[in-house]
């Protein structure tokens, strides 16, 4: 009797539509092997090593609020196998997020990707860490950003997205700072222009970064300037065949020349000594450049088997508006693929790289870059 009134009590409360609730991730590693020579020296040691590969665990979930109307959430956390590298550690480190989503599109606020890093990832099929082994080169303009995004809907195959990264994420919080070393605002805008058709992709990326350069005029001020990033990528992805090509405008934002990586415009010298740069939070001011860069992939299915060949060529940038010889770079990556499931994918790979080293202040050349680089490795989604 007491069994029968619990039940009857059950069944007579509201029905709540429960949340769902899914979890998800890839764990993928492998072995790596690496050597670099330049022009007229000896070989360096060869850089060895287990390397992780982007490994992740997400939770992301929804509740049916009415009307074609959901509430979305998403965690998403790294999981280094290897060495971090300096990749951010912690919870959230990747794309995560809450919002709203209906008919009319979805929007998002949060740490999330921009058009480059979200929806471009066709022309390098690749599974690596050291950037010869890949296309790590071609795609480091793709970001994270802290923001508010919108994703369309899909309109006969095309779909539309934006994401704005407000000032005072950019700079973590520390405003003062920019203010101190003369930054300006370094707000973040991303656009993306997606469309498939059947076999055919084709897909537009941009992003738009105030206060990204600068350069020092003929009376000694500095000069800030905008950064802007143009990639197009499109191809054929059908009957085992695959074949996709990329181009990337970059200007006043990060290089792929070696002598412009992770360079930052001086503002002065602090107590002990250490050199203080413009670089706050994620807004980091680097030299006023420009590059251009494209990309090819062929592959072919055969069976379980799936070969694939990359080449990639940057042409020589151009420095304050000059061009600077001896800093262009290519790039060969032959590989193949082994699908043991719908899950589990080994990669093996090997990997060419060039790439100039500019000229000194007596125009002298610098030489080159050779490096060479090896890698198997495996790959487990869930």
């Amino acid at each position: 009797m007491k069994k029968k009134l619990i039940a009857l009590a059950l069944t007579a409360l509201p029905v709540v539509s429960m949340a769902e609730v899914i979890l998800y991730g890839q764990m993928k590693a492998g072995y790596e092997v690496s050597s670099t020579k330049t022009s007229g020296d000896s070989r360096s040691p060869y850089q060895n090593g287990i390397a992780d590969y982007g490994s992740r665990i997400g939770f992301k979930g929804s509740e049916d609020l009415g009307n074609g109307l959901k509430a979305i959430w998403q965690v998403e956390s790294a999981i280094h196998l290897g060495n971090s590298n300096g990749k951010a550690d912690g919870w959230a480190n990747r794309d995560s997020f809450i919002g709203f989503q209906s008919e009319f599109g979805t929007v998002r606020a949060g740490r999330i990707s921009n058009q480059m890093k979200a929806n471009m990832d066709k022309v390098d099929p690749w599974e690596y860490n050291n950037e010869v082994l890949g296309l790590g080169k071609f795609t480091r303009t793709g970001q994270r950003y802290v923001g508010i995004a919108y994703d369309s809907p899909e309109w006969a195959g095309f779909k539309f997205n934006a994401l704005y990264s407000p000032r005072d994420n950019v700079n973590g919080g520390d405003r003062n700072s920019e203010y101190d070393y003369g930054m300006g605002a370094g707000d973040k805008y991303s656009i993306g222009l997606n469309y498939h058709n059947a076999e055919y992709f084709a897909k537009y990326g941009f992003d738009y970064l105030k206060n990204s350069a600068a350069m020092i005029t003929e009376s000694g001020n500095t000069k800030l300037k905008d950064g802007q990033v143009h990639r197009v990528e499109g191809g054929y992805d059908a009957n085992n065949l695959f074949v996709g090509v990329g181009y990337q405008y970059t200007k006043n934002t990060s290089s792929y020349f070696n002598g412009l990586k992770g360079a930052s415009i001086p503002v002065g010298v602090n107590e002990q000594g250490d050199l203080i740069t413009m670089n706050v939070g994620d807004h980091n001011v680097t030299w006023d450049n420009q590059g251009q860069e494209a990309a090819l992939t062929v592959g072919y299915h055969f069976g379980n088997i799936f070969p694939k060949f990359t080449y990639a060529h940057g042409w020589d940038i151009k420095l304050d508006g000059d061009k600077m010889k001896n800093t262009k770079y290519d790039q060969i990556v032959l590989g193949a693929d082994y699908g043991f499931s719908k899950h589990t994918t080994a990669n093996v790979q090997a990997g060419w790289l060039r790439e100039g080293n500019g000229y000194n202040e007596l125009n002298e050349s610098k030489g080159k870059n050779k490096t060479t680089a090896f890698g198997v490795g495996l790959k487990h989604t869930f």
